[in-house]
């Protein structure tokens, strides 16, 4: 058990509603990269149809006050046809932006699967832009199974985010691991240097049977929590989706998780857990998820209050959103864990968020 199964105190709370994507667009598909732009806030959302895609918003007083959505456009793009969308972003000390994508190829199998993979980017006009850096994490089709029956993925790794130590040595990229394997199926950790932050391909690391190692060869990432009914079953039971931050009051990592259980080939949203710990270079130190809210919807994440604060730094009250759409907030505390958690239905979420005429109300 790690040091940090402790009580930590998180409270939900009521707030004004409002929404990362704005009005036009069904909801967000993905983690929201926020952080603090030249001209006050840059949000990044990403939409799903007809491919993966990115849109990026400015505002120069807070999420109130993002403006209309513009698309993005990665120059070298290897693959166009293959959808893409940028789920973290971080800014260097130059200006520049470093951005990692999730990336869903078709998977060659009779019904209609995908094979997601991560990879790198890089933005020197605060994200409207972005150059190609490689490839990251994609397995191959040996871990490709045709059978699944979740309705989505036949293998590969996504749904991710990634955070710097606090150092400023090491990015962490928190994944989803969808392959073949069911041991190696939920949430794992893989991590590169910053100062590779412009080749980064073949220089990672992963979490495996509790050291660093380096990617290659049989060097399989060791999920943090397996999962308890695998990918391959129209009704998995685990975690996926991280969303981590650094929690400056706590003096604590938060990990925001999607838990799945009882689906039918819908991904289902069973609850948001949370995990924490004192330093990501220790992938052991995770908390054991503790539920947080019942129900709600993908993508659960907080973006903090502070004038420097965005999706991966916080303080003891922030924002929380869920698939885009926020009317609450969270209040960390160093005691008192959080006794029932409520439930969040779709319902609730679609009274206080009355949708576009005729847009698409399916979850992806």
């Amino acid at each position: 058990m790690s040091d940090m199964d402790v009580p930590v105190g998180v409270e939900l709370l009521a707030a004004a509603p409002l929404t990362l994507h704005g009005p036009g667009l069904e909801r967000v598909d993905s983690n929201s990269p926020v952080l603090p732009g030249g001209a006050g806030l840059l949000a990044f959302v990403s939409d799903h149809h007809p491919i993966g895609h990115t849109y990026r918003r400015t505002g120069p007083a807070g999420l109130a006050s993002l403006g209309p959505r513009q698309p993005v456009r990665i120059l070298d793009d290897p693959d166009p046809s293959v959808g893409k969308w940028i789920e973290s972003v971080w800014r260097h000390a130059s200006g520049r932006l470093y951005g990692w994508y999730h990336a869903e190829e078709v998977a060659p199998c009779p019904r209609r699967l995908f094979m997601p993979h991560v990879g790198a980017l890089a933005s020197d006009d605060d994200g409207l832009s972005w150059r190609h850096l490689g490839v990251l994490l994609r397995p191959g089709e040996a871990e490709m199974d045709c059978s699944y029956d979740n309705g989505f993925m036949a293998g590969g790794c996504g749904d991710f985010s990634v955070v710097p130590d606090r150092a400023g040595n090491w990015f962490h990229i928190h994944y989803s691991s969808y392959v073949a394997e069911e041991t190696r199926q939920g949430v794992v950790v893989a991590r590169y240097q910053i100062a590779d932050r412009d080749r980064p391909p073949g220089r990672l690391q992963v979490w495996r049977e509790g050291s660093w190692r380096a990617m290659e060869g049989a060097a399989r990432p060791t999920p943090l929590w397996p999962m308890r009914r695998g990918w391959r079953h129209p009704d998995p039971d685990g975690f996926w989706g991280p969303a981590v931050h650094y929690n400056r009051d706590l003096g604590l990592y938060v990990m925001l998780l999607n838990h799945t259980r009882d689906a039918q080939r819908d991904q289902r949203s069973a609850g948001i857990h949370v995990s924490f710990n004192r330093c990501p270079a220790d992938p052991s130190g995770w908390s054991t998820p503790t539920c947080i809210v019942r129900g709600g919807a993908w993508y659960p994440q907080v973006v903090g209050l502070g004038a420097g604060d965005g999706d991966t730094l916080a303080g003891a009250e922030a924002r929380f959103f869920l698939a885009g759409f926020s009317a609450w907030t969270l209040r960390f505390s160093a005691a008192a864990v959080l006794a029932a958690p409520p439930l969040i239905t779709k319902a609730s979420i679609d009274a206080l968020f009355v949708p576009a005429e005729g847009t698409d109300q399916r979850q992806r």
